[in-house]
């Protein structure tokens, strides 16, 4: 057939060379094309595997002494502070394990007049910051929800020091230290009941 055409030997292997490369580079542009537009079947599983490798942010550490803290914070704790009229004030803060607080207050003036008050909301330690929410008064007639837009019924403390019998904080926006000891649970601050006409204070402590 090739002699038929009129075409020599040099010619047919020019040819075949010619249609050998042609075929080539389709082929190679067909693979190439293929990967680059089927994801391989293991890139989630890469992906997964490296972002196991990155550092947890909140560490083992960090989780165990603020579970540590929290639990050596339950119960109740015994605070005192001299006030600059000459009276006094005293506060137990009993701390529950469902997050939630009661505080009672006992303020005696200088002139011995007594008079007491009850606080409730919710508490919580992360790292060494405790903190808690006011919600409300406990009053003779139940209790008296305070307004939670009020930007000063929510604190902050930084944890200074903390054992099994004293608590020593301080708050975060003024600065001011307390110290608390640990109280058995039986103990209670006497009550005075005395009632008022306008809504109570609310005290940090």
């Amino acid at each position: 057939m090739w002699a038929e055409l009129g075409i020599n030997f040099e010619m047919k292997q020019l040819l075949g060379y010619t249609l050998l490369s042609m075929l080539l580079v389709g082929c190679s542009q067909f693979k190439s094309s293929k990967s680059v537009s089927v994801l391989p079947a293991n890139l989630l599983e890469t992906v997964q595997a490296e972002e196991s490798l990155l550092p947890d942010e909140s560490t083992d550490l960090q989780k165990m002494a603020s579970s540590a803290s929290r639990n050596m914070l339950l119960g109740k704790w015994y605070g005192i502070r001299r006030m600059a009229d000459g009276g006094q004030k005293e506060w137990l803060t009993e701390r529950s394990a469902d997050g939630t607080y009661r505080v009672d207050f006992r303020f005696l003036a200088a002139d011995g007049n007594a008079r007491s008050q009850s606080e409730v909301g919710f508490w919580g330690v992360s790292g060494d910051i405790y903190f808690r929410i006011f919600r409300g008064w406990v009053t003779i007639d139940g209790m008296k929800p305070a307004d939670p837009t009020v930007a000063e019924h929510y604190d902050a403390y930084k944890i200074e020091g903390l054992d099994d019998e004293y608590f020593s904080y301080v708050h975060q926006t003024r600065g001011q230290e307390y110290t608390v000891k640990k109280m058995p649970g039986d103990f209670r601050l006497p009550v005075t009941v005395k009632s008022q006409e306008t809504e109570p204070l609310t005290f940090s402590y």
